[in-house]
């Protein structure tokens, strides 16, 4: 009898540790990042009066805040890049302090556990290689605000009293004094957010295309930038001369293609 007990016993510990086994890759393998970012683009022009950047920005929302049911709205992204925005398609650049942006969405302004934002962002470098975004956050625009006399409420507005955060449970506008978060349960419950205090940084993936210059080696199906416009190299050579540069004269060397994007 003991010895089947045993045996039983055994035979459970050795499936716990089974499981555990399996569960704790699982569990090690998930990112704790709460943001999840990747940049890519294309380039031409770098160090001419043309230089311009086109990128696709991505951010992931990985943030966990019940209180907002894990959504950030509307939100607020602020990196440090080195190069001049010229415009944002989604969003707006709404304040520039030094090298450090603040975006806001301009349509879709809620980003959900999981949602990816994605900028396109036509921009110079300033001549920097290889650029990246730095100090890249991710926020709601407001956080908490302080709850006050006569302030008027919507369902699951987060407020700060006395150093701790509540979420509204009904709407309404405080006519008491006495309203407060501690002394209205029926009005308020205490909630915890997040800090969104994580910050990251990535190097953008660059496809440079590269400007004409006298002496250099070009590839037939090679594209170019020169003054302004997009060439492709018609047979592989090195310029020798100033007057091999692409143009209307060297139609044997060059032809003259749209803007690859």
């Amino acid at each position: 009898m003991r010895k089947g007990m045993f045996k039983s016993i055994t035979s459970f510990l050795a499936l716990t540790l089974l499981v555990v086994s399996l569960l704790v890759p699982i569990v090690a393998a998930q990112s704790t990042a709460p943001l999840l970012v990747s940049a890519q683009g294309t380039a031409w022009g770098i160090g001419t009066p043309y230089e311009t950047a086109l990128i696709e920005l991505q951010v992931t929302n990985l943030y966990i805040d019940p209180s907002r049911n894990n959504t950030i709205s509307p939100w607020v992204l602020q990196f440090d890049f080195e190069g001049d925005i010229k415009s944002v398609a989604n969003a707006v650049v709404t304040a520039k302090e030094g090298n450090r942006y603040t975006l806001k969405g301009t349509t879709d302004t809620d980003i959900a556990y999981g949602e990816t934002l994605n900028l396109k962002i036509e921009t110079t470098l300033n001549g920097t290689i290889p650029a990246a975004f730095t100090n890249i956050t991710l926020r709601p625009e407001v956080i908490a605000i302080p709850w006050r006399w006569q302030g008027t409420y919507k369902v699951n507005d987060i407020v700060e009293y006395n150093g701790l955060y509540y979420s509204a449970i009904q709407a309404h506008t405080a006519h008491a004094t006495n309203w407060t978060p501690v002394l209205a349960p029926a009005l308020w419950k205490p909630t915890i957010i997040e800090t969104y205090s994580y910050s990251t940084s990535v190097v953008i993936d660059l496809d440079i295309i590269e400007s004409w210059v006298l002496g250099g080696t070009y590839s037939a199906g090679q594209t170019i930038f020169y003054n302004g416009e997009f060439y492709s190299c018609v047979q592989s050579h090195t310029a020798h001369a100033p007057n091999w540069n692409p143009g209307p004269y060297t139609q044997s060397l060059w032809k003259k293609v749209e803007a690859p994007y």
